[in-house]
This record gives C-alpha cells, sequence and structure tokens, in this order.
C-alpha cells in the first residue's frame, strides 16, 4: 500500500514560493501514481494573484484518508523547525525542499539526502529540478507552470538579485517557453502583486515580519515589501510609521522597487542606521535610504553576519 504523501509550507503564511511549490509537488507524485495532496490551513500572502489559482489546488482541509498521525509529510520552502512544528509532525517529514539555509545539519541527521537545501533563487527551482529528475516536465500543467514562473520572478527579483543562479534562469526560461509566457506576462504579474500589495498595505506589511534574534547591526523586526514602483508605498509612509508606532520593538522595511533595480530601507532608529550606512553604503535622510541595488531581506540578513 502506498503511503499518503502531505505536501505542506510554514504555518503563518503562504508565499507564492510555497504555494507553488506545494502545488507542483503534488502534482508531480499524482503523475507518479504517489497518492499526494497540497495541504496548508495558512492564508496567502500578497504574491499569491487570482488570476494564477485554481480551486482546489491546495486543500485547506484534510480529506479522511490523509490523517495528520499517519501521513507522511513533504515540506517546501521552510526548513526551520520553529516555523513548521506547529503544523506537522516533525517525526514524519520525509523530504525537505528550502533555498533558506541553516538547517541543512539538523534535517540530514533526521532524513538524509532527501533534505534538499540550498541557497538558491526560489524553492521553486529545486521542484522543478525534480519534475526534470522524473523526465516529466512535458506532462505538467499550464497553470502549475505559471506558478513556478511567478515564484521564480518573485524570489529572484525579475532574476536580478545576486542570490539568481543559472538553474534558476533556465527554469525561468524553459517554463515561460512551456507555458508561452513572455515579458508582458512577468510584468502583470508584479503589477497585479502591486494590487495587492496597496489594497491592504497594513496585512502586507505585518503578515511578513521577520524576527530577527542577535544581529547588532539590524532591528529586531525587518518587513518586506516587493513591488514594481515604490512610489505610492512611500508616499504612505507617515500613515506606516502610525502602525509601527503601536509596537514595542524596533524595525525596518525593505521596500524592493522592481522598475528602478533598488531597496528603500525605512528605519527610524539612530542607532541601526548607523551600521547599516556603513555595511550598505547609504545614508539615510528622513528615516529613508536608497540603495543602488535591490536586495532581498535574506540577502541583507546575510550581509550584515558575514561583516560583523
Amino acid at each position: 500500500m502506498k503511503q499518503n504523501i502531505i505536501i505542506t509550507a510554514g504555518s503563518t503564511y503562504l508565499d507564492i514560493d510555497a504555494y507553488a511549490c506545494s502545488v507542483a509537488m503534488a502534482e508531480l507524485l499524482q503523475l507518479q501514481g504517489i497518492p499526494a495532496i497540497a495541504y496548508s490551513a495558512a492564508p496567502c500572502n500578497y504574491s499569491v494573484c487570482e488570476f494564477l489559482i485554481e480551486k482546489g489546488q491546495i486543500l485547506t482541509s484534510l480529506q479522511s484518508q490523509y490523517q495528520a498521525e499517519t501521513a507522511k509529510y513533504i515540506v517546501v520552502d521552510v526548513s526551520d523547525p520553529e516555523y513548521m512544528k506547529e503544523n506537522v509532525p516533525l517525526s514524519q517529514v520525509v523530504e525537505i525542499y528550502d533555498h533558506h539555509v541553516g538547517f541543512e545539519a539538523y534535517w540530514t541527521s533526521r532524513i538524509g539526502e532527501q533534505a534538499h537545501i540550498e541557497f538558491i533563487g526560489a524553492a521553486a527551482t529545486l521542484i522543478y529540478r525534480e519534475w526534470k529528475r522524473a523526465g516529466l516536465q512535458d506532462q505538467m500543467t499550464r497553470a502549475t507552470a505559471l506558478l513556478l514562473i511567478a515564484a521564480i520572478l518573485d524570489n529572484t527579483l525579475n532574476l536580478t538579485s545576486s542570490n539568481t543562479t543559472a538553474e534558476d534562469r533556465i527554469a525561468f526560461h524553459e517554463l515561460c517557453q512551456k507555458a508561452n509566457v513572455d515579458h508582458k506576462w512577468c510584468v502583470t504579474y508584479f503589477s497585479q502583486v502591486q494590487e495587492n500589495v496597496e489594497a491592504d498595505l497594513k496585512n502586507a506589511l505585518f503578515n511578513d515580519i521577520k524576527t530577527l534574534r542577535g544581529n547588532a547591526i539590524l532591528p529586531p523586526r525587518i518587513a518586506q515589501l516587493c513591488v514594481w514602483d515604490a512610489r505610492g508605498i512611500l508616499e504612505r509612509l507617515p500613515e506606516i510609521r502610525r502602525w509601527f508606532a503601536d509596537k514595542d520593538d524596533s524595525w525596518m522595511i525593505n521596500i524592493i522597487d522592481l522598475r528602478q533595480h533598488c531597496s528603500y530601507f525605512v528605519c527610524d532608529d539612530h542607532d541601526y542606521q548607523k551600521g547599516m550606512e556603513k555595511i550598505f553604503h547609504i545614508q539615510f535622510q528622513s528615516g529613508v535610504a536608497k540603495s543602488p541595488v535591490s536586495y532581498l531581506r535574506k540577502e541583507i540578513i546575510k550581509k550584515t553576519l558575514t561583516n560583523l
């Protein structure tokens, strides 16, 4: 009897990478005759656009044959046990696919070579690798291909971030060819993401905050927004500052502007400003500093750690 597989991600929210990976892995296993579902009760964030998703791609409740106590789990786009232990029995995890490094030793000791944790642009690229390894990429549905394209775009800042690898680029171009999409489609995706952000800006910010421990350069809370054009967000900084004023900890926001290929660092704490100015060669004015290049939050964190 084949073991039922549940593909899931973190417990806080689903971004487009987690969503796409869950759907694509479930589809791949089903093609191989393995009972599998994509499941998550977490809400989707602003990067998961309505025009990309289809009903039933990710289940929000488990079917009777998929019992949490007996099923095996494949976890995507997360490998920190703290972010999954609430909704995933760690002892039942059989595979991990993540592009956030740091927990390789933990998972290798538990599941060996089934721990696929690499510093790569998108977890979606790791999942597409599995499709190619199985020789089934020609059978992938267009809907799934579009999800993986969006995930790679979002996680590599339109293929411009320093964490973008040759494999990310190859996967992106092959998927675009399969789905018959071009640059205009990519702009449409990012424009829709921006609309989602601006329509519910407070939740977009507070649903994507990373809490840091022991980093002397960065504040303990870092929010991130990735939009095509940051001007509208910057105009709302007085409103945003009022939202953060209700919280106790220091904070910063990394606002990625894809059109200009830059990042805006927003931080009102002068001590943290000084540390960031030295490392990133930027200058804060009225709590905002423009970086000449775009940074993902994980790149910002990594850069500060290597300069401590």
